[in-house]
């Protein structure tokens, strides 16, 4: 058999050269996201980790983000330190509903040195916020010294907090569905609406088809009242049980409040601005719920949710 080695044209040799110079950086920083153990700063092992919890939707306009808060505020009533990140890319406004205007996000992290002390905002209550931003989608293409940075920073929540609360963005695109599938739990987030449960069950649909196996809460919000929510809920479960073949566990449910609007045009959260009223009860119920479930044994903290989305981020 004969073989000719034949010379490869200028142009063709450029674009070989890049797209092996493409893999081996997506290889090198894949390695290195894998081999960083879950250490503190300091090189000591740590032994407080907090409760990752994606808090998601199939759709915009239920209520995600304002639940997301306000369960915040009731886990902190509960002695609970805890952390609200802004994951929803295309239309953060967790600013928006705590009065806030934050000078820095996490962009910062990966463009300058900004620590995250100096990211993270004291929230009312008691809680933290971590804005997010679009700039996210960069952290696919990060420099390997910038991606250790970022674990490293991020590696401090988990002393900061007992809760971290994902704010996702509504609907199954890409990034919402790394973010939901490297979280330790999920509270899925719906209405009575015949809409917003079909895309609740597409977005359950969807994340078993990428292999996720994580806790699954759901809350039904905005029912006319007690009976209608629980009927709801009853109904949604044995539906995703029978044709899904999965189990969710029953977090509770929030009734309609026109107290609600009134906090948000306030910008103030319901929680804190009515006490007494009937959402804050129902709040005060999930919380109290949430908490006295038993912590699952493969909880990362947010170390170990970072350095799998991370991961996913370089796959794409």
């Amino acid at each position: 058999m004969i073989c000719k080695l034949y010379r490869l044209p200028g142009w063709r040799k450029s674009c070989l050269g890049a797209m092996t110079n493409m893999y081996d950086q997506a290889a090198n920083l894949r390695r290195i996201v894998q081999q960083t153990q879950p250490t503190a700063v300091s090189g000591k092992r740590e032994t407080r980790q907090a409760r990752v919890i994606a808090v998601t939707s199939g759709k915009g306009g239920v209520g995600k983000t304002n639940l997301t808060v306000n369960l915040a505020l009731a886990l902190s009533e509960l002695g609970q330190k805890v952390v609200v990140i802004d994951a929803d890319l295309g239309m953060a406004n967790v600013d928006v509903l705590l009065g806030t205007t934050p000078k820095y996000t996490l962009v910062q992290l990966l463009d300058a040195d900004v620590p995250i002390q100096e990211i993270l905002l004291e929230g009312p209550g008691g809680i933290r916020f971590l804005p997010g931003a679009s700039g996210l989608y960069r952290l696919a293409n990060l420099e390997a010294g910038r991606c250790q940075y970022l674990l490293e920073q991020v590696a401090l929540l988990d002393e900061w907090a007992d809760y971290i609360l994902l704010d996702t963005g509504a609907g199954i695109g890409q990034t919402v569905l790394q973010f939901v599938l490297a979280a330790d739990e999920i509270v899925l987030v719906t209405t009575p609406e015949p809409t917003a449960l079909t895309d609740a069950y597409g977005m359950l649909k969807t994340y078993l088809a990428h292999q996720g196996s994580a806790r699954i809460h759901v809350i039904i919000n905005r029912a006319l009242d007690e009976a209608e929510g629980f009927s709801v809920l009853r109904k949604f479960s044995l539906a995703c049980e029978r044709f899904l073949t999965i189990r969710l566990e029953h977090l509770g449910i929030v009734c309609d409040d026109r107290q609600v609007l009134q906090a948000v045009r306030q910008q103030v959260p319901f929680f804190l601005a009515y006490p007494n009223g009937v959402a804050t009860q129902n709040l005060r119920h999930i919380a109290a719920q949430l908490q006295q479930e038993k912590v699952m044994l493969s909880q990362k903290g947010a170390r170990g949710f970072f350095r799998k989305f991370l991961d996913m981020m370089m796959w794409r």
